[in-house]
């Protein structure tokens, strides 16, 4: 193997340079998307050492959105699917990009936008590239055809690698058989704004008025985007088994997606009626979370899921599907179930034990609250600063002593 697999702290630098390092760095992925949902702390936090953060992807409308965040935007025309022609041209982009500009560091997220940022790393010899694997495609119980497809794009890929970061422990103990050039890093998510989650039952309470939902109604969400990966299907069945048992109860969906018209005429076909309530976009999450019993969670794949850190955070019991980066943070029977793909009945049987009994959902979310404290934004923010750190020279930091760390 060619890594040195540690933990999410490590000593040794993971690349030398004989010269000062330039002050600006690259943040790829697929879609815009992605990069304003999880990476605005780490765009400020080098920014704030100095650093001119530029960003690669499919802009997809979003172009103010950097702009107002002081990062330079470069357009590539990804496509998600990685056998797609126009892939080459998103190739074409980042080779000519990293050939005309001269960044301290590039950062890869998202399997199409890192393999293709790697391969064009390569073909300058630039370095260092990390990436950060969300969550292999490839993983136990993944498609036959996700193992043929991601499985040997990311073995080639790790060879031009300085330092892979992972989310779960499976995916750890799997980028370890990998040919990794550099360094492994297991880090604690993106982080998660903890206090920002912590919200007074009164405004939970006011959300509900808002949404004409009486104070002692059953309440679960599910915040998520509206995509197969995400298999709101499991749940909406689900739902019509708990609305037979508890028929005021109350779905609410939260988030965007092409699939919303599908979902909701599902839902409809199902005669779930005002039991459902499709939210759409909403900037007030940690209200809605406050309005909710429980909040739930049925992906056929994940990798650490923010979301139920987040409502975690909120002090809610979460049913989630029994993922490996699920499974790390929900602990069965204690602050929140696990169920299975596919389980409509036992996901149906896990929301009601919990929107039945009031008291198990407080004592539960309480449990919770306390098991999200590792996840915070800043220990993760300074975990990722000692990472950063090893790859390019120069970065500002001291320990409580005012030395390096």
């Amino acid at each position: 193997m060619g890594a040195k697999a540690e933990g999410a702290l490590l000593s040794a630098p993971g690349t030398e340079r004989t010269e000062p390092a330039p002050k600006k760095v690259l943040f790829v992925a697929t879609v815009a998307r992605h990069l304003l949902a999880f990476h605005i702390p780490y765009f400020r936090l080098f920014q704030r050492w100095g650093y001119a953060v530029e960003a690669a992807c499919n802009p997809a409308g979003e172009a103010a959105a950097f702009a107002a965040l002081g990062v330079r935007l470069h357009p590539v025309p990804f496509r998600r699917r990685p056998l797609s022609l126009g892939n080459l041209e998103a190739f074409r982009v980042l080779r000519r990009l990293l050939r005309e500009e001269c960044f301290a560091l590039v950062h890869a997220h998202t399997p199409v936008a890192a393999f293709l940022a790697r391969l064009a790393a390569r073909s300058c010899g630039f370095k260092p590239v990390l990436y950060t694997a969300h969550g292999f495609h490839f993983f136990r119980g993944a498609p036959l055809r996700n193992w043929l497809l991601y499985y040997p794009l990311e073995w080639l890929a790790a060879r031009w690698t300085d330092g892979l970061l992972v989310l779960n422990e499976e995916d750890y103990a799997r980028a370890r058989a990998l040919p990794v050039r550099g360094q492994i890093f297991r880090v604690p998510g993106v982080g998660v704004e903890l206090e920002r989650f912590k919200v007074p039952a009164a405004e939970g309470l006011e959300f509900r008025e808002e949404q004409g939902l009486r104070p002692e109604a059953p309440v679960a969400v599910v915040v998520a985007e509206l995509s197969r990966v995400k298999n709101h299907e499991q749940l909406l069945y689900a739902w019509r088994e708990v609305l037979r048992r508890l028929p005021e109860a109350v779905l609410l969906v939260v988030g965007t997606g092409e699939r919303r018209c599908e979902l909701e005429g599902l839902a409809g076909r199902l005669g779930l009626g005002s039991g459902v309530r499709f939210l759409g976009f909403r900037s007030d999450v940690p209200r809605v979370l406050a309005a909710a019993d429980v909040a739930v969670l049925t992906s056929r794949r994940e990798g650490l899921p923010r979301v139920i850190l987040e409502a975690m955070a909120a002090g809610k019991p979460v049913v989630a599907t029994n993922l490996r980066g699920s499974r790390m943070l929900v602990a069965d029977g204690e602050t929140g179930f696990l169920v299975r793909v596919g389980d409509v009945a036992g996901t149906a049987r896990a929301l009601c034990a919990l929107l039945a009994d009031r008291e198990l959902s407080r004592r539960m979310g309480e449990g919770a609250r306390r098991r999200a404290e590792p996840y915070g934004m800043e220990r993760v923010k300074e975990i990722m600063a000692d990472i950063y750190r090893r790859f390019v020279p120069g970065i500002p930091g001291t320990g409580p002593a005012g030395k390096r760390r």
